[in-house]
């Protein structure tokens, strides 16, 4: 009995492990047993393609020698291994919002506590296989016989990646009991997706950041040279000590997990509080604040901020962070005779950056069917788009300053050319903004489900990748062209006209759109 209902919670769970992957799935016309044998394909796949990406690193380095090396390969997959273990830990017991749904049924808890645990092991362990071949590598390098060196390292796997998961469920749990949690899950819930994602993408970042000739003598990273030896000499006094260590804090850990936490998360402690506000006076405030607080208020999806975030932000500052540290872009040598071309790269940058992944390319879409009760109210329907559209415009934009001003501080730009920089950051957001957001009325979704659709609208991720690519070659065409014409001729007569060229169209753009939102029927 129980273990049909383990299988059964077990096969339940996985469709709350990555509510993006099912969905796609559920898309393409997989149900019942075909869903579940595509999902376990896919984390298969994943698995593969890692062993296949790091495996050839660590057959070809001799880690038994490289203690550097070893070291970092096992920092890099724990980072990754602690933030898709925060990630998969949410979805499945936080996000899921099933868990107070368990305790009237006659089922065994920790048969939903073993099925839930089940499955985040199997959305983390495709991504730590690459550390099973560091530790088994680790003892063949060393001349051992290979059935020792794989006794060895599937024990020291097994042990290490126990005290991973368990360090990662503690914190998670623990954190989940405080009032500052329970009192705002949304906002906890997004922080803590967000430096997990940070944290994986920084990790990755560090460890491509090296150049060749550390590449056989890295630093080496205390806590994890303890590792190395256990895998190369474990019958050292050393590696005892380290094992008996980490099968200390597996028992400590799995204790307080068994009787302090999960029957805390169980009862329903973990159950976002509801708050009675205050009453508040907003005496004279007006309808307009009102409106600001529930449209900011449609931007506290955690999930939905990723996935934009993710599709705008992130991957600039992934390659801006790419070029700065490991190609050494250094612009100090632009002048004042270059603020054109600063000003012109901000526009790119912000073209690239607020696409229809973006939060304007949605933000009307997310009122759902709130939008037809506001369009009944005594109000005129077209003051309350262009204040989502003023208010999304300064939100996006005083983001991208920011990351424009950071952007030039690294690259070492006069600050004339960093205040051009933010100009023009600005300008492209507004436009940018203004073609996104007109393109969300356009094609008007107030019956999703989930935010992908929005996303996906018109193109999806091939259209979005299509238009990124083409701001970057065309932005970069026109960037190079400005700076040799800015250098070979006049700056002066240069500048001006360059100043024309992108004048022109921008205002061309503004009055297209000023024109379309005069004369555009608002009927839903």
């Amino acid at each position: 009995m129980i273990n049909h209902q383990l299988w059964q919670l077990m096969k339940v769970n996985l469709l709350y492990a990555n509510p993006q992957l099912t969905r796609r799935q559920r898309e393409k016309g997989k149900t019942g047993g075909a869903l579940y044998r595509s999902l376990m394909l896919q984390y298969g796949l994943i698995g593969v393609l890692f062993i296949f990406i790091f495996g050839s690193t660590m057959l070809v380095a001799n880690l038994y020698q490289n203690v550097g090396i070893f070291t970092n390969l096992l920092a890099l997959f724990t980072v990754l291994g602690l933030g898709q273990t925060i990630t998969a830990l949410d979805n499945v017991f936080f996000e899921s919002k099933d868990l107070k749904d368990y305790l009237p049924l006659p089922l065994n808890q920790w048969a939903v506590f073993i099925a839930k645990f089940s499955i985040v092991v199997l959305i983390i362990l495709p991504m730590e296989l690459p550390t099973w071949i560091l530790f088994v590598m680790g003892g063949v390098h060393s001349g051992r016989f290979i059935g020792i060196s794989i006794l060895v390292g599937t024990f020291m796997f097994i042990l290490f990646y126990l005290c991973l998961f368990l360090i990662c469920s503690v914190g998670i749990f623990s954190f989940a009991q405080t009032k500052v949690y329970r009192s705002h899950q949304k906002l906890m819930t997004f922080l803590m997706t967000g430096l997990s994602m940070i944290a994986m993408f920084a990790a990755i970042f560090v460890m491509n950041t090296g150049d060749d000739s550390r590449s056989t003598n890295s630093f080496i990273i205390l806590g994890f040279a303890q590792l190395h030896q256990t895998v190369a000499d474990p019958l050292s006094i050393e590696s005892l000590i380290t094992i008996a260590i980490m099968l200390v804090i597996v028992v400590i850990l799995g204790l307080f997990m068994q009787k302090v936490l999960l029957p805390k998360v169980l009862s329903g402690a973990n159950v976002q509080q509801v708050r009675k506000p205050k009453r508040k006076s907003h005496q004279g405030t007006g309808m307009n604040r009102q409106f600001i607080r529930y449209n900011l208020g449609l931007l506290g999806n955690p999930t939905l901020l990723m996935q934009s975030f993710s599709m705008t932000i992130f991957p600039v500052c992934i390659f801006t962070l790419i070029f700065v540290f490991q190609d050494g872009f250094n612009l100090s040598e632009l002048t004042a005779q270059d603020a054109g071309v600063t000003f012109l790269a901000g526009i790119v940058v912000a073209v690239m950056t607020i696409n229809q992944g973006s939060l304007a390319g949605i933000f009307i879409s997310l009122d759902r069917q709130n939008l037809s009760f506001i369009k009944s109210l005594p109000i005129e329907f077209k003051s309350y788009l262009w204040l989502k559209f003023k208010l999304i415009t300064s939100l996006q934009g005083a983001v991208l300053v920011v990351l424009s001003v950071g952007l030039g501080l690294l690259t070492k730009l006069a600050w004339l050319d960093i205040l051009t920089l933010a100009l023009g950051v600005i300008l492209g957001n507004i436009l940018a903004s203004l073609y996104n957001f007109t393109r969300d009325w356009r094609l008007l979704d107030l019956t999703w489900t989930n935010a992908t659709q929005l996303f996906n609208r018109g193109g999806g991720n091939m259209l979005i990748g299509l238009v990124t690519f083409g701001s970057i070659v065309v932005g970069a065409s026109l960037i190079a062209a400005y700076i040799l014409l800015v250098h070979a001729y006049a700056p002066l007569l240069i500048n001006a006209v360059a100043l024309i060229l992108i004048a022109v169209p921008s205002v061309a753009m503004l009055w297209h759109y000023y024109r379309y939102w005069q004369k555009v029927n608002l009927a839903l």
